[in-house]
């Protein structure tokens, strides 16, 4: 009986969660949201002036109109202006009181400070129909990513009625956005997101929201349009693997607000069963959390890529082919076979810009077959004066990332065959490749070595005899995708060895820092749409954005 009225209970709390989301929109203050448009100019500091038109329909009820802006971290907003559809002003108030009526409300505005963010309220003045105009300042909104510069922003929540049809077009002040400084994706809305040829960046509804839907971009541009920006203390890939996680959707939301027992349970024991590995012999081993690895200064499997990159599937720590290729790139510009550089060229309007090449020297090509693969791979996508200019790999990123998915299988493959030759792994009863027992010892080394690379300036004990497996350090901190902050490291620990270090690859200090940068968007350029340049939105888009909450009368 017990079990039968708890489960009775969940399934009410459940259906009860249903039933008032799916309720709400009988209890809006208005008929109708027809459409909410929005105007966004980015400027070269990062931050950025809205523009957003609501036009709502039958309002019949609350006291004011609010958008909520949460998840705000390292930024700020200001500068609230309100109109209606006369072209009246509203009056600004520096301290909102969502308690006082309607009639007190009525031509003012103000911005509220929550513990979640801030909220941008107006009151509702007379109830009918109305198009209120709101504009104000975001500081913060485009951060640098080291890679790229770029937002996860969420323009949109859950509003007291679902609009019918919204659009979005972001400007940056100074430069017509194209295909060749910008990119752009939607997540969770029906529509459409483009670069448009009036040199922004778009976003269209293709049918009226639903109460879940919500309107998020990510947005990606040469940092070089934000000089100024705050830097972000992440690479835009990771905002983008955030944006890209599709886990977070509204069905999930739902079962958290009914069932949040349940799933933190089911939470608990996807960890439990994902930190344990099946052996090849039938037993089990655990992996410890971070705080239990040991750190070694010590490189796996004797600085073979194709190893490590194999071990790490097998931790189920999959590495992307783009940070593969990145790691291999690191490798040929110490022994010359490339430089990586910035050359000028001409812009679609004839004017002249500065881009990144890949220059290629064949005479010292790398002799294993799997980097000789690679860099033939790449080399035939270069210019008859052997040079690869990042522009190409972009408009070829889907080309050529069919090609090194294909080409990093091969190199997991001959990874897999080493780590069987060293006793690492071998194949169990039913032919799956699993660790052994002393392997699984030596692949968890690997994450020991991530971490000793993440805590190089924290050492107490600094052991210069590693000064000399720095150029390897880089290699793998490539492979796992913090090169640029491994370099940091580096810089911080010895500044003097640094600079005869970044002499090894042709660069001063400065340099240096900056070819890491160049690695990595050149690396990542590969990645198709991940292209970004237009297409339908996706759903699911996962955390790690800003803006987003609640809006709409009240």
């Amino acid at each position: 009986m017990k079990y039968k009225s708890k489960r009775q209970l969940i399934l009410s709390v459940f259906f009860t969660v249903v039933f008032l989301i799916s309720a709400n929109s009988a209890f809006a203050a208005e008929d109708a949201i027809p459409a909410i448009d929005i105007d966004v100019i980015v400027q070269g500091d990062g931050s950025a002036v809205i523009t957003e038109m609501w036009t709502v329909r039958g309002v019949s009820s609350g006291t004011e109109y609010y958008k909520a802006l949460n998840n705000m971290e390292g930024m700020s907003v200001h500068s609230l202006v309100v109109k209606d559809e006369s072209g009246k002003q509203y009056r600004t108030l520096d301290n909102w009181n969502t308690d006082l009526s309607r009639e007190e409300k009525a031509n003012t505005c103000g911005i509220l400070k929550t513990s979640e963010g801030y909220e941008l309220c107006w009151g509702i003045g007379s109830y009918g129909d109305h198009q209120y105009t709101i504009q104000y300042v975001v500081e913060g909104l485009v951060k640098n990513y080291g890679d790229y510069a770029g937002f996860y922003h969420q323009f949109l929540g859950d509003l007291s009625s679902a609009p019918e049809a919204f659009s979005v077009k972001i400007r940056a002040a100074d430069t017509a956005l194209t295909e060749k400084n910008a990119r752009i994706w939607g997540y969770d809305f029906p529509g459409t997101v483009n670069i448009a040829g009036d040199g922004s960046l778009t976003a269209f509804s293709s049918e009226p929201l639903d109460g879940g839907d919500s309107v998020k971009l990510l947005c990606r541009f040469d940092k070089g349009l934000f000089p100024l920006a705050a830097t972000a203390e992440m690479s835009f890939e990771n905002l983008q693997k955030s944006a890209d996680n599709d886990n977070s959707n509204t069905i999930a939301y739902v079962f958290l607000a009914g069932l949040g027992v349940v799933i933190a349970v089911a939470g608990i024991l996807t960890a439990f069963f994902f930190s344990r590995y099946k052996l090849a012999d039938g037993t089990t081993a655990k992996l410890g959390g971070k705080k239990q690895l040991e750190s070694t200064w010590s490189i796996p499997f004797g600085g073979s890529i194709s190893a490590v990159y194999a071990a790490m599937g097998l931790l189920r720590k999959g590495i992307a082919s783009d940070k593969l290729m990145g790691a291999y790139l690191v490798r040929w510009q110490e022994a010359g076979a490339i430089s990586l550089e910035e050359r000028q060229t001409n812009n679609h309007k004839g004017k002249s810009k500065t881009e990144e090449v890949i220059v290629f020297h064949p005479e010292k090509k790398p002799a294993e077959e799997l980097e000789r693969t690679l860099y033939d791979l790449l080399i035939r996508e270069a210019d008859s004066d052997e040079i690869l200019w990042n522009s190409h790999i972009e408009e070829a990123a889907e080309r050529l990332h069919e090609k090194l998915t294909i080409w990093a299988e091969d190199v997991k493959r001959a990874g897999e065959k080493e780590l069987i030759n060293w006793h690492v792994a071998e194949a169990d009863k039913k032919g799956v490749l699993r660790f052994t027992a002393s392997g699984f010892d030596r692949a968890v080394k690997v994450l020991g070595f991530q971490k000793y690379l993440a805590e190089m300036h924290k050492l107490k004990e600094d052991n210069t005899a590693t000064r000399k497996l720095w150029g390897d350090y880089l290699v793998f901190a490539a492979l796992f995708g913090v090169g640029e902050q491994v370099l940091n490291k580096m810089k911080a620990l010895d500044p003097v060895y640094f600079d005869t270090f970044a002499g090894m690859y042709g660069y001063n200090s400065y340099r240096m820092m900056y070819f890491m940068a160049m690695t990595n968007h050149i690396s990542s350029s590969t990645t198709p749409n991940t292209n970004g340049t237009g297409g339908a939105a996706g759903f699911g888009g996962g955390g790690g954005f800003s803006g987003g909450g609640g809006g709409g009368s009240r």
